[in-house]
């Protein structure tokens, strides 16, 4: 084995699947069996969502495809040798705008739910800046130490999760799924369309691809970091429904966060299970949000050639900024939507768009 084998700044093939995996588990999971079960009845939400995983899957390897034909090249780069400089700076300017509204959104949600389960005594403000005062100094680091902590936090996450759903077998209703197939089929397009927010978060290979050592992995290994989120998915929403049924899920504001509070704990040994679980969720949180902030300041620094260092004290308030003007619940869903819609472009429009005119200019042309 070579001497500092991890002092290099390159990620493995095996490391962008923690990567794809941990930025798809952020906050939005917390609120999708609520959002699917408002559009379909019973159990019927695990169709919306497998069929809408399937959709993903697919276009997460065929952006991934696209990219890994120019290898260590940047977003910005491979987008100028393909679509010209100006639309390039645009694309880069939008992607990286999103990626800090991103960032603001899950400081926000991370804050609203501190607040309401752990912290009723603290101000939301002073919550959301303590948390975007940990991503600056992790930020601020190595890019490739940032992300290798989902290597560390990733499988604690999963565990836990997994160990809450097993805790609620005994609270488990199986007349609650039935009768299946009953939703119309609008009502599974509406049920797919509010995935879209929990399932977007693959785009970031658009600017962590350029650090693989082995770009030619990036297609498999995009499909089974997409493909982890998708059963856990699967695995929390039909738990949700069993336990609480679809009425009181499409009622509940976080429904996976409620399934922890259902748990007892043998001999009380655990009074509030939420508090434990919440506290090992904001590890992934955390790694979604740092890593939203390390892409929007990279993609800025690609364009003004400003300082990693001067961008992030630029970013850091634009992002609390933004992460404290939503009143209510109803404006923090608005700009989750507002980011879901652009992270559609870029997740399936714009490899689309790649692929054709790719195939117009007559393949690939390295500058």
């Amino acid at each position: 084995m070579k001497p500092f084998e991890y002092a290099d700044e390159k990620i493995g093939s095996k490391e962008l699947v923690y990567i794809v995996a941990s930025m798809m588990i952020g906050v939005g999971i917390l609120t999708l069996p609520r959002l699917i079960a408002t559009h379909t009845k019973t159990s019927d939400g695990w169709i919306s969502l497998l069929g809408s995983g399937a959709f993903f899957i697919f276009f997460g390897w065929f952006l991934a495809k696209m990219i890994s034909a120019y290898p260590h090249k940047s977003f910005l780069e491979y987008t100028t040798i393909t679509m010209t400089k100006p639309v390039a700076r645009v694309l880069t300017a939008i992607l990286g705008m999103t990626f800090l509204f991103t960032c603001a959104l899950e400081t926000r949600v991370i804050a609203n739910i501190s607040k309401l389960y752990m912290f009723d005594q603290t101000p939301i403000e002073a919550v959301a800046l303590t948390f975007l005062l940990v991503l600056i100094y992790a930020v601020s680091g190595s890019r490739i130490a940032l992300l290798r902590l989902n290597m560390m936090f990733l499988p604690i996450v999963l565990a836990i999760t997994l160990l809450v759903q097993v805790f609620n077998v005994s609270l488990f209703q199986p007349e609650n799924l039935r009768p299946i197939f009953t939703t119309p089929l609008l009502g599974y397009f509406q049920g797919a369309q509010e995935t879209i927010f929990s399932f977007v978060g693959y785009v970031i290979i658009l600017s962590y691809v350029s650090l693989m050592n082995k770009p030619k992995d990036a297609p498999k290994m995009t499909m089974i970091g997409i493909g982890i989120p998708l059963i856990l998915y699967l695995i929390i929403y039909t738990v949700a429904i069993g336990v609480f049924g679809t009425l009181a899920t499409s009622e509940i504001t976080y429904p996976t966060i409620e399934i922890a509070k259902e748990i007892e704990a043998p001999g009380g040994f655990v009074e509030r299970f939420e508090s434990i679980f919440f506290t090992v969720w904001i590890m992934t949180v955390f790694n979604t949000a740092s890593m939203a902030l390390d892409i929007s300041v990279h993609l800025f620094k690609s364009l003004f050639k400003i300082k990693k260092s001067t961008l992030i004290y630029i970013s850091s308030p634009v992002v609390y900024l933004v992460a404290m003007i939503p009143e209510n619940t109803n404006q923090i869903q608005l700009l989750g939507k507002v980011i879901a819609l652009i992270g559609f472009f870029f997740g399936v429009i714009y490899p689309i768009l790649f692929f054709i005119v790719t195939r117009i200019r007559g393949g690939k042309k390295h500058a």
